[in-house]
């Protein structure tokens, strides 16, 4: 059989360079006869054009036919279903306050107590923990950072050292942070109830997982006098309420002389964005039922670039323990600020940010926050507990690091008082 042998090129070279330059330039020297229309076209009457005129493609544009579909609708701000005519200050938990857990209370009307009571902490202790129960724990942890199978891209990560560079060049795919935080809480919070009801505590509890919460004020405006609408919302990841509500933890009439945090020079609603769209009723999971809001829990994800600090973190988890509290007071419809100061509304909030865990107590004594009402609100705060040390989100944990049971067990004295 007749068959031609493969012969490979030979490499690109100086010579072969120097030839094709010389067959481009014989090339480009070789001028081409001017275009001639010709003359059975001109008979035939056809419009011709110039290709080489700068008006050559505007010539014959047609604008696009409009299709009245609302597909193809830029859709307005008013027509919004939610759109009210008067700005709301809104928080929602996206921008960190500049003054921390000082501005939170400045901003709620509440006293501060780093702390909580001894009497609190103790209720630990009458429930016992089994042998095992810190591997128990470290499960429960690793169920989060090890053992869920969820593969998503994950963010590049950011070194602060080095930061001009890829000091992590590839992606990794894995459990987010914020997946992984939810399920850190809910391990906790299962085993924590599981405990309590082994002890005939905690019988009527109902939770509901990534709901919507929303809660609206009236407060006196800063440039004008009269009230605007204060608007604050979120979407914790497990909102717990009961059939009974929490006692008080003091009274209300005790606070008149004790001084609400002042963040003078600085406005404390200065972080606080505006908007046009928010619901001016509560927005509650089982509004309706006759249930009361014992506790809230998320979890907070930190920038890699601008994290935030323990204060800022700690003003977060008041705002929306505080949030909790207004929604409780007015879910139906409730706005006497007298009526408070008897019965007033107790809620406890829980954040997880990279392992640790903010613990919050606010009680609602009053629904007023001007300077002339005598009550005051309080508010009890255990920031920054560690519960273990988390590694780097690119990287699997072998093994839970720095365990810290004193942590479960305030987690757990807050969830058993009443």
């Amino acid at each position: 059989m007749v068959f031609r042998k493969f012969k490979p090129l030979k490499q690109w070279g100086k010579m072969d360079t120097r030839i094709f330059k010389n067959i481009l330039r014989a090339r480009n020297k070789r001028k081409m006869q001017p275009f001639s229309i010709p003359p059975a076209v001109k008979e035939a009457g056809f419009k011709i054009y110039d290709p080489k005129d700068p008006k050559f493609f505007s010539t014959e544009i047609q604008e696009l036919p409009v299709v009245p579909h609302p597909a193809h609708r830029i859709p307005q701000l008013h027509e919004h279903p939610l759109y009210k005519s008067v700005e709301c200050s809104l928080f929602d938990g996206t921008v960190a306050f500049t003054d921390g857990i000082d501005q939170a209370c400045s901003l709620s009307k509440a006293v501060k107590r780093i702390g909580f009571p001894e009497a609190v902490l103790n209720l630990a202790s009458e429930i016992p923990l089994s042998e095992g129960f810190e591997d128990h724990l470290n499960d429960c942890i690793m169920h989060g950072e090890r053992y869920d199978p969820t593969l998503e891209k994950l963010p590049r990560l950011f070194d602060p050292v080095i930061f001009w560079t890829n000091y992590f060049p590839y992606r990794v795919h894995g459990t987010p942070l914020l997946t992984r935080g939810k399920i850190i809480l809910d391990n906790l919070f299962r085993t924590a109830h599981l405990m309590a009801l082994q002890h005939s505590q905690l019988l009527n509890l109902r939770y509901d997982r990534d709901e919507p919460l929303s809660a609206m004020l009236r407060v006196d405006s800063i440039m004008k006098n009269e009230k605007i609408p204060f608007v604050l919302r979120s979407e914790p990841h497990i909102i717990v309420q009961s059939s009974e509500p929490i006692r008080p933890w003091t009274k209300a009439i005790g606070l008149s002389n004790i001084r609400v945090p002042n963040t003078a020079p600085i406005n404390p609603r200065i972080d606080l964005t505006s908007d046009h769209i928010y619901n001016d009723s509560v927005v509650l999971p089982r509004a309706k039922e006759d249930l009361f809001v014992d506790m809230v829990m998320w979890c907070h994800e930190q920038d890699q670039k601008y994290p935030w600090t323990i204060e800022q973190l700690g003003a977060k988890a008041i705002m929306m323990c505080f949030a909790a509290a207004i929604a409780q007071a007015t879910r139906h419809g409730q706005s006497k600020f007298e009526n408070l100061a008897d019965q007033p509304v107790v809620t406890r909030a829980v954040q997880l940010v990279n392992g640790r865990l903010d613990l919050v107590v606010f009680q609602l004594n009053t629904l007023d926050l001007g300077a002339n009402s005598q009550y005051k609100n309080i508010v009890w705060i255990e920031p920054g507990l560690q519960l273990y040390k988390p590694g780097k989100f690119t990287e699997n944990l072998d093994a839970i690091k720095d365990l810290n049971m004193d942590t479960f067990r305030k987690f757990m004295a807050l969830l058993l008082v009443r």
